[in-house]
């Protein structure tokens, strides 16, 4: 994507059917366009008088990245475009994500310094943690303000306050925050869970709102892998790849699987993106003890190996939380969740 401070150009590539190209027109553009505003608008002087050959970085990509990824989903619901309960499974989907980076990591540290190599590694939390981040802090202003004030609004009158041409002081971006909403606790909660080294609890977040986690446990898509979050996919070789740093299941010691082969076929069936959830729902059919064939490429020196891998399934069970919404919430929260999604005062 291209931004300008009126409008973005956005190229695709046309490698995906037309249903999930549609799917991530309409995702792209809702986060993209929000840059007009985040950061086009309301940018540090490391922003406006950004070096390109000696780069200076801001502290707050948890507001330019997180916060525009964040808006771009909530925005979907308040048009229309998808429901609350995709809404919730898409932060839910974040939170999971975020579970592979420092949580303790200061979110101002690693911005500041992304470009140094013990940090880079956490940038794309921005968008998982970032977006989260933004959604808490949402839910903050609207319990402290009756459902006046939400994170849209704080950003606009933000943008009010400077625009394009005025920058502020980076390591001033919360007094601008407090100043512009009129709330204190904002500085406490970006001091805990932003600039400082506190987990955010989403759970007590989402409570505010009527939404509570539900832990269940669950055999993992994948069986190769702990955390199937690190999985890849390599368009060249139409293969599944994985985060060097991942622990190996039981199931992908038993037959010899390498971190770094390439998963190219199960029991026969080839990995087909334009046919992806056929292989998905294969591979859930797949019961604990089958016999099972997996096909790798395996690189040895200057060649790639295709191996066969045979085994019996071990299905590794993982926990995992999923977000629902209260079957009998608060009037208090069934209120606050209306103004928290739909946007009404």
């Amino acid at each position: 994507a291209l931004e300008h401070h009126e409008s973005t150009s956005v190229v695709l590539p046309e490698m995906m059917p037309k249903e999930a190209i549609d799917k991530t027109i309409t995702d792209v553009v809702s986060h993209e366009f929000f840059h007009t505003v985040n950061p086009l608008k309301t940018h540090s002087e490391e922003i406006h008088y950004f070096d390109y050959a000696d780069p200076k970085m801001s502290q707050h990509l948890w507001m330019y990245e997180g916060g525009t990824e964040y808006f771009a989903n909530l925005f979907q619901i308040q048009e229309g475009l998808i429901n609350k309960d995709e809404f919730l499974q898409r932060m839910n989907e974040k939170i999971t994500n975020s579970k592979n980076y420092d949580d303790t990591m200061p979110f101002t540290v690693m911005s500041k310094n992304v470009l140094q190599d013990q940090y880079k590694d956490q940038y794309r939390n921005v968008y998982e943690k970032g977006a989260l981040l933004a959604m808490c802090l949402d839910i903050e202003l609207r319990k402290l303000s009756n459902g006046e004030m939400g994170y849209r609004d704080m950003i606009r009158k933000l943008s009010q306050r400077f625009g394009e041409n005025k920058p502020f002081k980076d390591d001033k971006l919360i007094d601008e925050l407090v100043t512009v909403t009129g709330y204190p606790q904002v500085k406490d909660f970006y001091n805990k869970y932003i600039a400082g080294n506190q987990p955010t609890p989403y759970a007590e977040y989402l409570n505010m709102v009527g939404v509570e986690a539900k832990k269940k446990d669950t055999p993992p898509l994948f069986w190769f892998i702990k955390d199937p979050n690190q999985t890849g996919y390599n368009d060249k070789n139409n293969t599944f790849i994985f985060d060097e740093s991942s622990a190996l299941s039981p199931f992908a010691k038993s037959v010899g699987f390498k971190i770094t082969d390439e998963i190219l076929a199960l029991d026969g069936k080839t990995i087909d993106i334009q046919k992806m959830q056929d292989f998905i729902n294969y591979a859930k059919s797949i019961k604990e003890g089958q016999n099972v064939t997996v096909t790798i490429l395996r690189k040895n020196g200057d060649k790639t190996d295709k191996i066969e891998l045979k085994g019996k399934a071990i299905l590794d069970k993982m926990t995992i939380e999923s977000l629902q919404y209260k079957a009998n919430p608060t009037p208090a929260e069934l209120k606050l969740q209306t103004q928290w999604l739909i946007g009404k005062k």
